[in-house]
C-alpha cells in the first residue's frame, strides 16, 4: 500500500499513518517529555510525509523514514528551547516568549546587540557608525560633522564595524544562527 502514496492516494497515506502514528508518537514521547509538543511534532512528521509524498521511495515501507524524521524534528525542537532558555538567562530584559509567539523576538534580540556594541565604542567611532550606518551619512560627510579626515572616519567607521561584528560574534550562542548571519553581514565595510 506505500508504493502508492506518490500517487497522492489519500487511503494509502491513513494506512501509513494508522499503521505508525502510535509508535513515532512514543518515540517523539522519549526525546520530549510534553505531551502537547509530542503531538505537534508527530503533526509536522506526517505532514512531512505527505508534502514529500513524491520524492520518496517507500518500497521498504515508511517506518524508517518517520523515526529519522521524527528524531530529528524533537532534536531540533529540544535545541530551540534551549537557546532561547539561554536568551533569557543572558537576556533577562528581552520580553518572555517564543519565536512562534513572537517573531519579533529575533530581531528585538539582534537591536539589544547592536545597541549593547554600538555603546561600547568609543566616541569618535560611535558618531562615525552612527552617522554613517544609521543615519545614512556619507564618510565625507560624517567627516565634516567631526571635524576629521575622510580617511580617519573611514578607518573609524571600518574599526567600529569589526567591533560590532565581534561583539557579535561572540553571543552567538544566544541568537540562532540565521540571525547571526544577517547580523555580520550587515557589519561588513
Amino acid at each position: 500500500m506505500t508504493t502508492h502514496l506518490s500517487k497522492n492516494e489519500v487511503a494509502a497515506f491513513d494506512s501509513i499513518y494508522h499503521q505508525y502514528h502510535h509508535a513515532v508518537f512514543k518515540n517523539i514521547c522519549k526525546l520530549v517529555a510534553q505531551h502537547e509538543v509530542a503531538e505537534d511534532i508527530l503533526q509536522e512528521v506526517f505532514l512531512a510525509l505527505w508534502n514529500n509524498r513524491h520524492k520518496l521511495d517507500l518500497e521498504n515501507g515508511a517506518g524508517g523514514w518517520l523515526f529519522v524524521v521524527s528524531y530529528n524534528k524533537s532534536m531540533q525542537y529540544l535545541k530551540t528551547a534551549a537557546r532561547e532558555k539561554l536568551v533569557l538567562v543572558t537576556h533577562p530584559e528581552i520580553p518572555v516568549s517564543t519565536a512562534e509567539e513572537d517573531p519579533n523576538i529575533l530581531k528585538d534580540l539582534q537591536l539589544h546587540l547592536i545597541n549593547d556594541a554600538i555603546e561600547k565604542l568609543s566616541p569618535k567611532k560611535k558618531m562615525i557608525f552612527r552617522l554613517c550606518r544609521l543615519e545614512g551619512k556619507s564618510l565625507q560627510e560624517a567627516a565634516a560633522i567631526l571635524g576629521i579626515s575622510p580617511h580617519t572616519a573611514k578607518e573609524y567607521l571600518k574599526a567600529s564595524s569589526t567591533f560590532i561584528k565581534n561583539h557579535i560574534a561572540t553571543k552567538q550562542a544566544t541568537i540562532p544562527a540565521a540571525g547571526l548571519i544577517l547580523l555580520t553581514a550587515y557589519f561588513q565595510y
